[in-house]
Formats: structure tokens, sequence, C-alpha cells
């Protein structure tokens, strides 16, 4: 319904020319990135696309031409003088995934840059403030450095390593840059001091085939005379994938680049040079699923000059080179992790065995820094071990999360981790003499650092709270640029429990640069015959089935859509293929069929359907084997779908209509094979399994109307306003009934506190959302928070059109459903801020929207007399802010461009 009304007024506003330009003022652009990102350090990608924001106070704003300048000092640029690009002006409404098209861009290139605008007028608008990004290393010739570690660990076990480097510089210098990959975790000290905030850092990668990077500015370390760069390593974050790469440990391979005025430049690179000696810390656990253990700290080995230019490191050893067996090395553009904000304790009680449980108050990922004011014994030993849940016997659930404390006899003494990370309300402490004191206990949140992208609020208190607890514990779920299932348990990042939320991610969360390297990372998990795993980076062999590694299907597609990221599905579609390739080789009697492929290599954890809908067990009690057949048949008519759809944005017409025709032959097939005899329903009858069919297509357009009204029935009626739903069929069943106006049947879902519901979960005290339904297993969880992307694209109804993506035209469609009386929503775009409120009183209704600039939007007001509902006060009809109206399923919708405007109409019964 959207696409129609779109297509026709969107037509009539290209034609009409609605938005005048006496009330124009000059276009100014802001907000400007490179690679969805202000002034990145160290990228290498040779053609960054740049991106900005087009900034004016009057309404209807569009940028009709720009131009681009980049040049290679400030200098240069302050000039106008773009040497290494000047676009011109180039006529084009285009201010997102602009495709530098200048010179060639070299290795350590810093390249300034800024844009101005034209309107309607003839005159450019102002230029822009100056922006700024640097080139990495963009080849392996570009490393002068070796790969270095240390020789006393063995199989990866033993004390992590401190690294060090002393070097003498005739002056201080201009300009100074470090280049790290370390295959693990690092942090690096320029004299004594951290160069950065980052922690736990790089990102997630597979080791054996990938090394991440990250370039510093650490010109403002540096001094004359005596330096010392200093490098703090940890294993990093699976130690099954740094077997892949070495078994001596971590290993970082290094570089400081360092110029000035008057001296020559001076090079600094990680080699057998560099001094190492043991550190306090020494890794627990093997790092792998159930099992990720945390870290001792020996705090009688504590050198607390260690990196500063003054200590003397006579008595340590040398480092050890490696050739690890890591073929690419790229840089990170994701965001680092970062300490976010920090979390209190909330209580502190001594147990019946002498120990201390500690309550923090709400589950989160990250650290706890615990002070000890009266130190302990030289010697002594505390354990600290985490827990996100009780057992129905009263034993925390830890998932072997611990660390250890060796007290040196000082006063007072500290400790957080450092290299690791738990996922944990509870806090259980061990081998303390005197009682801990909430004060002296402070918990730091962690995640990558991506910003909010939205905003909701409404009149019912528990629909804010699951929005809240929804998109909170998608922050737990984010650490390391990948999402994973749980952060406690297994840490792997699951295509099929991230399918399902990724639109909550995309929507509620700035999160591009995330999904853009975590799809490389699934792309380097594709083998020879097209399969993919069911986690990236594929850490161990893990249950799943196509709805886990078809994510290089819909993932790259939900970019597109959410971003404009066209570049996105050209990098992705050569492993769509693939790997719809070799789903082609798993057809019998015209249907997929059960298989078992690269991700477990048995039946038992292959080829599973819906995961954990209620009253379903994980093993013994799933869902039927018919079912399930039926949904991965589904699931695949999608992926075609996808396919067809990137094809032709990618011209590719001839693959599109394969596709298409794949797509619904097997559709055609699964209606007339799995359609029950009552001619509404599929298989078992559940919620899933009539959602599904709609959502794709399978139910013919003249049984839809019918199929619809069952599933209604089955929401409202027999399951009393409840779901039956698990990870997917939530999802997909959200997404159907978000898409097609029935945010009323969500509601009614949305509303329950009653078992299964996000509301028994608030009132049994989850913080953050459960595994499954009954709070079996993890109680922080991927599986279930796809109802978060709802909140906005529902209620308030910010939905992006596919066939303008990005946002550069969207729908807002506000649903006033229930008893709800106000909603508040707001979503950042590439573009600008997006809002829409309502509110209703007795037998009117307010609506508020704000649509940024250089885009459109239209709005769909519930009703269907244009008549009974005026804009800023005035009629519809005849308004010069729109071009025309149109009337269709019970909504009034024109189009608008940029400006905040106010509706009032008849509210809806």
């Amino acid at each position: 319904m959207c696409s129609r009304i779109a297509t026709a007024l969107f037509a009539l506003f290209v034609l009409v020319g609605m938005f005048s330009s006496a009330e124009a003022a000059m276009l100014s652009a802001g907000g400007l990135r490179c690679e969805y990102r202000q002034n990145p350090l160290g990228i290498d990608v040779v053609l960054p696309r740049l991106a900005w924001k087009v900034e004016s106070v009057s309404r209807g704003v569009q940028q009709n031409a720009y131009q681009v300048l980049v040049a290679s000092s400030p200098k240069k640029l302050n000039e106008d003088d773009g040497d290494l690009w000047d676009s011109g002006k180039v006529e084009s409404g285009q201010s997102i995934h602009v495709v530098y098209a200048g010179a060639p861009l070299l290795s350590r290139q810093f390249c300034y840059w800024k844009v101005r605008l034209w309107d309607g007028d003839s005159k450019p608008g102002p230029w822009s403030k100056t922006a700024r990004w640097t080139m990495g290393l963009l080849s392996e010739a570009d490393w002068a450095g070796a790969w270095i570690g240390v020789d006393w660990m063995e199989d990866n076990a033993g004390p992590l390593p401190w690294l060090r480097k002393s070097f003498t510089l005739d002056t201080a210098p201009e300009r100074a840059t470090a280049y790290v990959c370390a295959l693990g975790y690092y942090e690096l000290y320029v004299n004594g001091k951290k160069v950065d905030d980052h922690v736990l850092s790089p990102a997630v990668s597979d080791y054996g085939k990938r090394g991440l990077y990250l370039t510093h500015d650490i010109s403002g370390y540096l001094k004359k005379g005596e330096n010392t760069m200093a490098l703090w390593l940890g294993r990093g974050w699976s130690l099954r994938m740094l077997k892949g790469a070495s078994t001596n440990g971590p290993v970082v391979r290094a570089q400081f680049e360092i110029t000035s005025n008057t001296g020559a430049p001076v090079t600094v690179v990680t080699d057998t040079s560099w001094k190492a000696h043991k550190s306090p810390i020494t890794p627990l656990g093997p790092m792998e699923s159930g099992n990720y253990g945390g870290e001792r700290y020996d705090s009688r080995l504590e050198m607390a000059d260690w990196a500063t230019t003054d200590f003397d490191d006579g008595g340590w050893g040398n480092a050890v080179a490696y050739e690890p067996a890591t073929p690419q090395i790229s840089a990170q553009l994701s965001e680092p992790n970062r300490v976010l904000g920090a979390i209190p304790a909330k209580t502190v009680k001594r147990q019946e065995d002498g120990t201390y449980l500690v309550d923090m108050g709400k589950n989160f990922t990250g650290w706890i820094e615990y002070r000890f004011p009266e130190g302990g014994p030289k010697g002594s030993e505390v354990r600290i071990e985490y827990g996100d849940k009780f057992l129905d016997n009263g034993v925390l659930q830890v998932y072997n999360q611990y660390d250890e404390y060796v007290f040196s006899g000082a006063t007072p003494q500290a400790f957080r981790s450092r290299f690791n990370y738990h996922a944990f309300r509870w806090v259980h402490i061990k081998g303390l003499e005197a009682a801990p004191r909430p004060e002296d206990i402070t918990g730091s949140w962690i995640s990558t650092d991506y910003a909010p992208a939205a905003t909701f609020s409404c009149s019912n208190d528990l629909l804010n709270d699951i929005y809240d607890t929804a998109s909170w514990t998608y922050r737990c779920l984010t650490l390391g640029s990948y999402v994973v299932d749980c952060p406690h348990r297994e840490r792997l990042g699951y295509g099929g429990d991230s399918g399902t939320s990724m639109e909550m991610g995309m929507t509620n969360f700035q999160t591009a640069p995330l999904y853009t390297k975590w799809l490389r990372d699934w792309r380097d998990t594709q083998v020879s015959d097209g399969d993919l795993p069911h986690t990236a980076p594929n850490a161990q062999i893990a249950g799943g089935g196509p709805a886990w590694s078809g994510i290089c299907v819909t993932m790259p597609w939900q970019v597109y859509l959410q971003f404009g990221d066209q570049r996105i599905l050209e990098q992705s579609y050569p492993t769509m293929q693939r790997w719809l390739s070799f789903l082609k080789t798993k057809m019998k009697d015209g249907i997929l069929a059960p298989y078992s492929g690269v991700g477990y290599s048995g039946m038992q954890w292959s080829f599973l359907g819906d995961w954990v809908p209620p009253n379903r067990d994980q093993s013994r009690d799933r869902v039927d084997d018919r079912s399930t057949l039926f949904f991965n048949n589904c699931y695949y008519v999608h992926n075609l779908q996808l396919a067809a759809q990137t094809a032709l944005v990618l011209g590719k017409p001839d693959d599109a209509a394969d596709y298409t025709k794949q797509a619904k032959a097997l559709s055609t097939r699964l209606h007339a094979r799995f359609l029950n005899d009552d001619g509404v329903s599929y298989v078992n009858g559940e919620q899933p399994y009539l959602a599904m069919p709609l959502l794709f297509g399978i139910t013919p357009e003249d049984k839809q109307e019918a199929v619809m009204d069952a599933l209604r029935d089955l929401i409202l009626v027999k399951q009393k306003g409840h779901l039956n739903t698990g990870m997917h069929g939530t999802y997909f069943m959200i997404r159907y009934l978000t898409d097609n106006d029935h945010s009323d049947l969500v509601y009614a879902i949305t509303s329950k506190r009653s078992y299964p519901s996000w509301g028994y979960m608030l009132d049994n005290d989850a913080t953050t959302i459960w595994e499954e339904w009954d709070g079996d297993n993890s109680h922080i969880h991927d599986t279930l928070i796809s109802v978060g992307m709802w909140f906005v694209q529902g209620l308030a109804g910010i939905q992006p059109d596919p066939t303008s993506p990005g946002f550069k035209h969207f729908f807002i469609r506000p649903a006033l459903v229930g008893d709800l009386t106000q909603v508040s929503g707001s979503h950042v775009t590439l573009y600008g801020r997006i809002v829409s409120e309502w509110h209703r009183a007795a037998d009117k209704a307010t609506y508020l929207v704000t649509i940024p600039g250089n885009t459109t939007a239209t709005v769909m007001i519930p009703g269907n007399d244009p008549a009974a509902i005026t804009l800023d006060g005035k009629p519809l009809a005849g308004n010069p802010l729109i071009s025309g109206v149109a009337v269709e399923a019970g909504r009034v919708a024109c189009v608008l461009g940029s400006g905040t405007y106010r509706f009032v109409g008849p509210a809806p019964s």
C-alpha cells in the first residue's frame, strides 16, 4: 500500500514543484562524514564515500547541486585549491555516498575536504566547515615491522606480555602516527600514557584470515630526547581464533612514523630489539563457548612505571619474531569499544559461608572495579564469579565467568579486568576478610561506541519498559563490532539470532559501520561449495540452518534499505550467488530438503527452524519436522526474492528474472503441499506459519485476506492476545503486521503481562531480554529483541521506502492503537533526524512530524476524509505545502518536503 501511494504522490510532487524558492534560504552542509564516520583515521578504502547533511531553517529544502573540494593540506583547502579533487558544480541531489573521484589516494595521505550546496537558485551556499580523513597502510609493502610476541607462552597459555622500545628524537615531532595490528587485544602507551580510551581493542576478527589494525595520532605524546613505546597484549576474544594464527600467545605488528620540520623522518617498528616481560595478568579458562573464564591478576608482580622512559628494562628479555598464518591485514573502520557508563553496586550481602553477594541492579556487559581499602595479606587471594541469574537450586548461573586477584600486602588496592569481560548482574566474592562496601564497587558497561539513532516514549509504561530493555540488551550484545547471541555463554555471532535483531539494531542505533564490518566477516567464512557456517567469525561448530547462513543475503539488503549503501550489495552479491547455488544442490522433490553443512556436521543441530517458541525445549521438544521443513523453504523463498531485488539494483535483470522465477515456482509448490484442509492455515497452524507465507507472498493473492483473518483470530481469540512464536517467528510476524498496518495486533501482544510475553519477563525481574519466554538458559540474549524495531516503525510509523533507500524518501504512518493516548518517536538517518509524535484527546488527534533537509516523506494520517484534516491549521485542499492527496485503506496521504508540520484530524476509534 505504501509504495503505491508514494509513487503517485511523489510523481505529482516532482511535476508541480511545490516548494517555491521564495521561502528558500541559502543551503549549508553540516555533519560531514567519510565512510559513515567523522574525521576517520587510517581508512583503507581507496574510493571513500562522503556524506553531509543539508541544513536550512526553511521548509521544502532540496539540494540541487554540490561542489566538493579535497586538498592535501588545510592551507590549500582554505585557498579553495582542491589539489586532490575538485568535483566542480555537480547537478545532483545526492548528499550521501558521494564517491571520491579525485587523484589516486596513497598510503598515509591526509585529506582535508569541504562542500558547498546549491538549491533552486543560482547562488551557492557557504562552504562547510573543514573535515578530514587519513589513509592507512594500503598494501603489505607498506608494513616494515615484524610480527612479535614472546617465548614463554605455550599453546597460548601463560602470563600476558609487556613489550617496550625506547628511542631518541632530536627534536619534538610535528606529526607522529602509529599503526598497530594485534592478533589479540592490545593497549598502546607512549611515554607511560595510554594513547586512547579504547578498550578490548581491536574489534573481533578471525585472526587466521584477517587482522585488524588501528591508526593512532600520537603527535602530542612524544618529545625531544628519549621516548618509549609500549604495548600490553591480551589473548583476544576467542582462543580458538587465536590458535588459527598463533600458538605462542598474542602477536603484534606495529610501526610508528614520526616527522618534524627540521630532522629526517623517524620510523620505529616492531622487531626483536623490543624488550619483553611477563605482566601481572594470566588469562583463565580456554576462552571458548561455556568457559570464557577471566583473568588472574597478581599484584605482587606490578611494575608501576613499566611503560615510562625512566624505567630500567635491563633485566628484560627480547621479543621473539613469528610468522602467523594471517593472509590479510585490514583497517578497522567500525567504532572502537569504549567504557560508556558507570553502574554503582546496589547492595552487598554476606552469605552464610562467609562469601559476599553483590547486586549491581541490572544485567550488563563489561567490567567491575573493586577497591579494597584495607588490602589483604600478601599472597592471599580473592575469587570473583559473575552471573546473570539464579538457578532453581539457588546457585548463581556463572557460565565459568570468574577472575582471581592476589594481594601484594599493600594498602589500599584495586582490581578490574583488562583483556576480558563478563556479562552479569550478580557478583559472588570469595576470600575477603573484610566486607566490601557498595561504594567500593563500580561497574563499567562496555560496548562498541556507535551512537543512538532513535528515541521512543508513549503513554503506556509497559511498552516504554519493553523498548528500553530491548535497546539495553542490544547494547550488551555488541561488544567487538559484531552481534552475539549471548555475551557470557557463547559470545558467537550467530546469523539466525542477528538476522532477526538487525532491523532493531539499525532502527535504534547508528550501526552502519558495525554491520559493514561484520558482513566482511561473513564473506570471509564462505567455503568453496558456497555454504556458510552459522556464526561469523566462525570460532567453532554451532547449530543453525538456512536462516542462520542466509544472513549473507538478508543483512546486505537491510544495510542497503536502511543506509542507502549500494556498495555493500556489490560486495556481497557474489557471496549471495554462491550461497543460493549451494542451496539449489540441496533440493529434493522440488523443495529444499534437510541437510547438514559446514556449520554443523550432524543433523541434530542442523536445519533448525523457528527457535525457542514458548513451551518448546531446545533439544527434546522442538517444532515438528514438517513445520520446520515449511519454515526453511519459506526462508529460501525470502532469500531468492531479496537476491532478485539486489540483482535489479545492480543492473542484472537476467539474474533478477531467474531468482524471481525460482521464488515463484517454489512458492507455488509450498502453498500446494503445505496448506491445510481448512484452506487458511499451513502445517501445525501456529502463528509463524501463517505470517511467513503472507509476508513472502507464498499465499496467493486471492487467499491472503482469509489467511490474515485466520491469523488475527489465532492471535486475539485462540491465543488470547499472546504469541506462540520463537526467535524467527516473532520477527517475521511483527514485520508482516507492521508492514500491513496491523499494529493493533502487535499492541495486543506487547501489552500483555502474562506468559508468554515481554511483560511477563519484566514482572519477573528481567533487566535484559531472556533467551526463552520462560526464562530458561541465558537472561541476556538476542533471540527475542526483534520487537524493538516496532516501537519506532510501528507506533511512531517511521518506515523506509524500498524504492528510495536510505530514507531519501520515507513514510510516516503512525499507528493509533489500543488505549494509547500519546507516542513520541524519532530516528536519525544519514540525512538528519526524523520525528513523529502524536496524541489524541476525546475525538481529536494531533500529529507533529519533522522531515530532514534534502528528503521527502509520505505522511499517512488515519482517516478517510481529507476535508476533516488540517495542516498547520489550514485545510489540505489547496494547501501550498503539499502537492496532492490520496486516500487508501483508511489513511489520508500526502507528500511533504523538509520541515516541521502539524496535522489535526478525527481520532480513529
